[in-house]
Formats: C-alpha cells, structure tokens, sequence
C-alpha cells in the first residue's frame, strides 16, 4: 500500500489588511474628490465676480458715454439756435427750433435707455428707467402733435424737426471722437 501524506497548506488571510487598503483608498478618493469640487467652485465664484467687475465697468462706461451724446446734444442745440437767433428775423424760427432739440434730446436719451437694455434679461434688477427707452418714440409723436396744434401761433413745422434731429449731429461728433477703451 502506497502512503498517502496530507500535506497542508497554510494560507494567510489579507482580507483584514485588504479591506483597510480599499478603505483608505475609498477615503483619499472621496477626499480628493471633496478637494476639486471645491477647487471648480471657488474658480466658479472668481469667474463670477470677475463677470460681474466688467458688467459693472462696461455699463459704466456706457452710461458715461450715454451723458456724453445728451450733453453734446444740449452742446449743438444751444450753439445752432444762437446762430438761429442772430441770423433770421423771426423769432419763431429759433422757439421752433428749440422746442424740436428738447423734444430730440429726451429722444436720444431714451435711445440710450433702450441700448443699454439690449442684451439684459427679465430678472437684471439693475435695468432702470428701460420704461423711457420703450417710449422714446412718444416724443417724436409729441413733437408733430404740439407743433400741429399751435402752428397758428406761429410754431414752424421745418425748424422744430430740424431740432428734433440735432441728435444726430451729436451722434456723428461721438463717432468721430477717439475712445481709448
């Protein structure tokens, strides 16, 4: 009879250190992971606020340049009624054409409104006065309105319309201004 021998091989259980390996695997992964989704939001939030800085400073500038057009309207509308004034013997030409640069600068002002509301959406709370840019075309309407209405008074349709696009002028000189932006 041959003999058999049982030979027995140990084998050492590493369950236990195995799964305190994937566990500490499991925590650095869950750490980094915590890690870089703070790291996307704090780069989210600087992103954010530097958006925000150069909305700020183009509506700055915006506005800055709205004022300019308003103010070099007054600028064109003072200096041609003076002219105006000197040259023709009718008053009337002069009040009509005063009356028409008023009428003109609230209508360039509120082109100016209605440009800056381009690009916005509803829910910018920082959207003033887009109210007067909608209706804008209200002192156009007003203006042939006033002067058909005393026009026997003596108020010319010609030179309140000539006024009324003063605004233009002051558009083009804007135009032809150099801006370092």
């Amino acid at each position: 009879m041959k003999r058999r021998s049982l030979h027995v091989v140990y084998v050492a259980n590493n369950d236990g250190d195995n799964t305190e390996e994937k566990e500490e695997d499991a925590k650095k992964r869950v750490q980094q992971e915590i890690f870089w989704a703070k790291q996307r939001a704090m780069a989210a939030e600087f992103a954010a606020k530097e958006d925000a800085g150069l909305k700020s400073e183009q509506k700055e500038k915006f506005a800055q340049r709205r004022m300019a057009l308003v103010s070099d309207t007054a600028y064109f509308s003072v200096l041609i009624a003076c002219l105006l004034w000197i040259v023709s013997a009718n008053p009337f030409v002069t009040i009509s054409y005063l009356f028409g640069t008023m009428s003109g600068t609230a209508y360039a002002y509120g082109l100016g409104k209605y440009v800056e509301t381009i690009g916005g959406s509803i829910d910018d709370a920082e959207i003033e006065g887009a109210g007067i840019g909608q209706a804008r075309f209200a002192f156009l309407i007003l203006l042939f309105v006033v002067v058909g209405r005393f026009r026997d008074q003596g108020l010319l349709e010609i030179p309140s319309i000539m006024g009324f696009f003063t605004y233009q002028l002051a558009s083009l000189g804007q135009g032809l201004r150099e801006i370092d932006d």
